[in-house]
């Protein structure tokens, strides 16, 4: 038997000014035909974990497309479109038994809000009822009534920091595997309820709220009431009607059994919402509370988190570090090209009056201006050592380190996603030697931590705003938790019956 394997990964944000186009995905990973399988083989992605479950069944594997990139704000259309024509005429040129889809579930493009629901779908459509579909999906995936009316096996990932895209892959395609040999006949269901999370209390380690979810999830699993049983907190920064938490459930040949599954499931998201938001500085008092403790400490960037949407050029914090601690040994990273370029062109050694930051996304903040002396220039080139892009390239485009006393800021020319601190061991900064050092992601940046290490959270406004009763919603219709503190959960349309 024969199984179509595709990938099409990207988060969205409708509060970030970017528009991400062909040229996003081709710096992280963009393939098609008989150049799929070297691209992803032996990688610890969702689509490597598909692939090789898929083998281990004795599956003919039929490679259409892999195309990540990562986050931003909206996909262009025309790529959209021209992406989505390609998988689905690649699916369609031959006769496949089986489809396996590796998905975030967040994009948005323009004109359409459920760019996922909309493929799944498209090969609904065309392949019929009988060809099983399964999708790997991200744990942040806006889940639509159209994606699960039309897969049969939706999976999404355990862990945040997400550390399991593999093990999720796998895991979708052992239930692809085992409905295309006649061992099982999934079904899937979803609940959802209008709310949004604070993705930085959305932990799944520990005693976090989202661990006891997690905990639930995988009893259920055990216990035989679920193949699989996946929870949703959404990304957030998502600003459509059709938007809310999620419980899904695949079960074999039981559709109310998978309907209770995801309500009980979702429920439990609810019940804990108070739980998961954390208290956040200002970055001025964020450097001082850093200042003030013996040990390193890092300093998480929320409102501006690349792996959100945001652009990562918010200069909020180097502003408050350049104020408050100058003497500290620090280290910032600020994406802008033209801060970058204009490094380059005076060369390592030199010294001048920049302006950085804000050239992406001038909303939130000021730029920067400060003497700076280029330390060093670099390519920006480097490999993800975990998370859901361990072993896949980086590219910050030319990238420079500026020193302003003690401070050290790394400029590229490109934003990426932040896993551990790769991007500035790629820049020759060793951030082990800091005693503050700032990251742009609300929650990756945990990996880092040790005995020697704590870390603050910065809030305020951005594109990944982390107090999302902030944020001035303009299409999502309230109320909504927690912009409104309703007492009870209010649920959405169901799918289907059960």
């Amino acid at each position: 038997m024969r199984v179509a394997l595709a990938s099409f990964e990207f988060e969205g944000n409708t509060l970030s000014s970017q528009i991400n186009r062909r040229d996003t995905f081709s710096r992280k990973v963009l393939v098609e035909g008989d150049g799929v399988l070297p691209a992803i083989e032996g990688r610890d992605l969702a689509v490597t974990g598909a692939l090789e479950a898929l083998r281990k069944e004795g599956l003919e594997i039929v490679p259409i497309l892999v195309a990540h990139g990562g986050s931003g704000g909206v996909v262009e259309g025309a790529f959209y479109r021209e992406t989505f024509d390609r998988i689905v005429a690649g699916i369609l040129k031959q006769p496949v038994d089986g489809v396996f889809l590796a998905l975030h579930g967040a994009m948005i493009c323009e004109g359409e809000t459920d760019p996922e629901g909309a493929l799944i779908a498209a090969l609904r459509a065309a392949l019929g009822p009988g060809i099983p579909i399964a999708a790997s999906l991200d744990l942040h995936a806006h889940v639509t009534p159209r994606m699960a009316d039309n897969a049969d096996i939706l999976v999404g990932y355990e862990t945040y920091p997400h550390v399991d895209a593999h093990g999720t892959g796998r895991r979708a395609a052992e239930l692809l595997a085992g409905a295309l040999h006649g061992r099982i006949r999934p079904v899937t269901r979803i609940r959802r309820i209008d709310a949004l999370l604070p993705v930085v209390g959305g932990s799944t380690n520990g005693d976090a709220p989202m661990a006891q979810v997690r905990e639930l999830a995988r009893r259920i699993e055990a216990d035989g009431r679920a193949l699989a049983a996946s929870y949703f907190p959404v990304q957030p920064w998502l600003d459509i009607d059709d938007l809310g938490i999620a419980g899904v459930a695949v079960t074999d040949a039981d559709p109310a059994a998978a309907t209770a599954v995801a309500e009980e499931i979702v429920l439990a998201m609810w019940d804990r919402r108070r739980t998961f938001e954390l208290a956040c500085l200002s970055p001025d008092e964020a450097v001082r509370e850093a200042l003030d403790r013996p040990a390193r400490v890092l300093i998480s960037d929320a409102p501006d988190c690349v792996g959100g949407g945001a652009p990562g050029d918010a200069p909020a914090v180097l502003a408050a570090l350049l104020r408050a601690g100058p003497d500290a040994e620090s280290a910032v990273l600020v994406v802008d090209p033209a801060a970058a370029a204009e490094a380059f062109d005076l060369g390592i050694g030199k010294t001048a009056r920049m302006r950085i930051g804000s050239s992406l996304d001038p909303r939130f903040h000021p730029p920067v201006e400060t003497e700076v002396v280029v330390e060093s220039l670099h390519d920006g080139h480097f490999t993800y050592t975990g998370g859901i892009s361990a072993g896949t390239p980086g590219q910050m485009g030319p990238t420079a380190v500026l020193r302003a006393g003690r401070l050290r800021i790394v400029v590229p020319t490109y934003a990426t996603y932040e896993y551990g601190d790769e991007q500035y061991r790629a820049a020759g900064v060793d951030i082990r030697d800091c005693k503050i050092a700032v990251l742009k992601n609300p929650m990756n940046f945990r990996t880092l931590l040790d005995a020697d290490t704590s870390w603050v959270m910065v809030g305020g406004a951005g594109p990944t705003a982390p107090d999302l009763a902030s944020i001035a919603w303009q299409v999502k219709k309230r109320p909504f938790w927690p912009c409104d503190d309703q007492q009870q959960p209010v649920f959405m349309e169901n799918h289907r019956d059960a």
